[in-house]
């Protein structure tokens, strides 16, 4: 028996681990326990450094018929968390597992009922997560309690169909239960990516029962046009959902792996993936999985190229990434674990869209996502510090409203308000009629629309041109909107002298128009880096008086500053496939003096430089370079 290690009651700052099912007994481990096998895991976990694992309660196991549970099935799961603490390891129990690898572990006496809203399957819910935190209660290991993995996919479709306020109730109700026995209990509930931007109701805007939003990220299961693992794209995707979500609370990437990718792939995804996350704002990581599985059995029998996605082989050897993750958990849990984001002076904005009587002509169900996620792109490859925005504007330099298809009256006025005040807004179009921008604010009008996307294939705006794709897979209609200017400055047109490029001084600030889905045209593959339509987002930044005082040279990699105690910190990650020079200024103060240095970036390296600057002298670079 491991001797038990020093435990501090103190959650970690960045939690850091792994999914968890044994490699031999997969998801049957509750029925066939083999206790010596866990706990050699949970201790190796921990060995390697190490502070949390998640693991799955399969409710037909615990509750095998309605209202019966399983007293033997409980008192493994009490030993499994017993074992954990003895290792030093943080809990995330997923309590309504059903759904696990693309099958259902239903339960056998559920017979069709509805999860979310039949009255006596809630009340069984209530019953079953009251019972487990009992059987917890005297447990001080437990991070947090997540009501059920990717729980949505049990009924997909009935999800789909659920209001706000019925996902709010089902996850107060659930949430609720557990704190009335322990009234500390952190709750969350993982999702994958939809849960960002699907169209459901499960969001992080309607989470308030929640304590930490829980969020799984894969770049093979991804709506945009991701190249490969290797992209640009790919170790930005999950970054991405972070951003988007981190206004609505603390974040937990609780799922992160690539599937179907050799050593070396799946390596240089995990390093950049992960110190992405953490710099982007993530509190914390927990990898998909901690080992490839022996067993055959279900969920394996119908998708046995799941089995092969673990830091260790199936003999227990670790696989090369292994090492790297070491290396980023043992910083991430001490020098950087404190690290915060600085409030950016820029913001991307995404208006609101409530349906009021459900998706049809005049209000298609369309999502927002390309627009956010180009929209992000493009911002990263300015090396501008950004955030979505959830709030008032007031303190933003300039706000992005990327390819809109749908603003209200009150979002309009809103945005009006900004811009008279002295703000700088960008306003790019996603739709003919409901994503049109306004006379007032913008000094155009909608003439007509057009088919005939020749005509307005292009734009060149102070010598760059860009080239437009209009066959638009993500659009709900296909009409291209044609405009006039009334009051505002063309800066710049398509091939039929029509704007294609319009400002207008609106108050004290000022508001760009662009007459296309500027971002949601570029989700097709290969297109972003095919040309620069990034120095666009960079004119309107320069406009706006936006100008970082760290600044490098290269797009592909991402730049991101944190501010530590006593020291600043450069996060630098190539998110290229290919290896990259890159040249780092910065600026010490406000006379122009600055410092440089220069590097070279392998595929998906990370280069972090920290500081500490005062006006009386110059700045001290110290250099980490991650090359596990």
């Amino acid at each position: 028996m491991q001797k038990e290690c020093f435990w501090s009651q103190q959650p970690p700052a960045f939690s850091v681990g792994f999914n968890y099912h044994p490699s031999a007994t997969g998801c049957q481990y509750w029925q066939q326990w083999i206790p010596g096998d866990i706990e050699h895991d949970l201790q190796e976990m921990a060995r390697r450094g190490f502070n949390t694992v998640r693991f799955f309660l399969f409710w037909a196991d615990f509750e095998p018929v309605a209202g019966c549970y399983d007293e033997r099935v409980i008192q493994r799961l009490q030993e499994f968390v017993q074992m954990a603490r003895r290792c030093g390891l943080w809990c995330v129990p997923s309590l309504l597992t059903i759904w696990m690898n693309g099958q259902l572990f239903d339960l056998p006496w559920r017979q069709g009922r509805d999860l979310w809203t039949d009255p006596t399957m809630v009340q069984f819910e209530v019953d079953y997560v009251q019972r487990i935190a009992s059987a917890l209660r005297d447990a001080d290991n437990i991070l947090a309690y997540d009501l059920g993995d990717e729980i949505i996919h049990v009924d997909f479709h009935s999800a789909q169909q659920l209001s706000r306020d019925e996902v709010k109730t089902w996850q107060q109700t659930l949430a609720t239960a557990i704190r009335q026995i322990q009234p500390s209990a952190q709750i969350v509930q993982g999702n994958e990516a939809s849960s960002i931007f699907g169209m459901h109701e499960f969001r992080p805007e309607n989470s308030q029962a929640l304590d930490r939003l829980a969020i799984h990220g894969f770049p093979l299961w991804t709506p945009f046009a991701i190249e490969s693992v290797m992209s640009y794209k790919a170790t930005l995707f999950v970054p991405f959902l972070i951003q988007m979500a981190r206004q609505h609370g603390p974040i937990l990437i609780d799922e992160l792996g690539s599937y179907g990718t050799d050593d070396e792939v799946a390596t240089h995804f995990l390093r950049a993936t992960t110190h992405s996350c953490l710099a982007n704002g993530a509190r914390g990581i927990i990898v998909w999985c901690w080992q490839d599985f022996l067993s055959t059995n279900k969920p394996f029998n119908k998708h046995p190229n799941e089995r092969f996605v673990g830091l260790l082989n199936t003999d227990g050897t670790p696989k090369p990434m292994l090492p790297t993750f070491e290396e980023f958990a043992r910083l991430a849990t001490t020098q950087w674990s404190t690290l915060t984001l600085p409030a950016p002076s820029v913001g991307i904005y995404l208006p609101h869209r409530e349906e009021e009587s459900g998706p049809n002509y005049i209000q298609p169900r369309t999502s927002s996502a390309s627009a956010a996620f180009y929209s992000f792109l493009l911002l990263k490859r300015t090396h501008t510090q950004f955030e979505f925005v959830h709030g008032p504007l007031e303190r933003y330099s300039i706000i992005f409203c990327p390819s809109v298809e749908h603003m209200t009256l009150a979002e309009h006025k809103q945005l009006a308000a900004y811009v008279q005040q002295g703000g700088t807004l960008y306003y790019s179009c996603g739709d003919y009629l409901h994503g049109f921008g306004g006379e007032e604010l913008f000094g155009i009008q909608l003439h007509d629309f057009t088919l005939q996307a020749s005509d307005m294939s292009h734009f060149n705006w102070l010598g760059q041109d860009y080239t437009l794709d209009w066959s638009d897979k993500n659009a709900a209609y296909p009409q291209i909107p044609i405009i006039k200017a009334t009051t505002a400055t063309v800066l710049a047109t398509f091939p039929n002298n029509t704007p294609a490029l319009t400002c207008q001084t609106y108050g004290r600030g000022r508001a760009y128009y662009l007459n296309a889905p500027f971002e949601r045209q570029l989700d097709t593959p290969m297109r972003l880096q095919a040309q620069p339509w990034h120095t666009l987002y960079a004119e309107l930044l320069q406009r706006a008086g936006v100008r970082d005082d760290v600044q490098i040279d290269h797009p592909d990699v991402e730049l991101i500053l944190l501010q530590g105690d006593q020291q600043r910190y450069a996060f630098l990650i190539n998110h290229a496939a290919t290896q990259v020079q890159v040249t780092l200024t910065i600026h010490v103060d406000a006379q122009a003096k600055s410092t440089q240095t220069q590097f070279t970036l392998d595929p998906k390296a990370v280069h972090i430089i920290h500081w500490s600057q005062t006006p009386s002298t110059n700045v001290a670079l110290t250099h980490q370079a991650m090359t596990i």
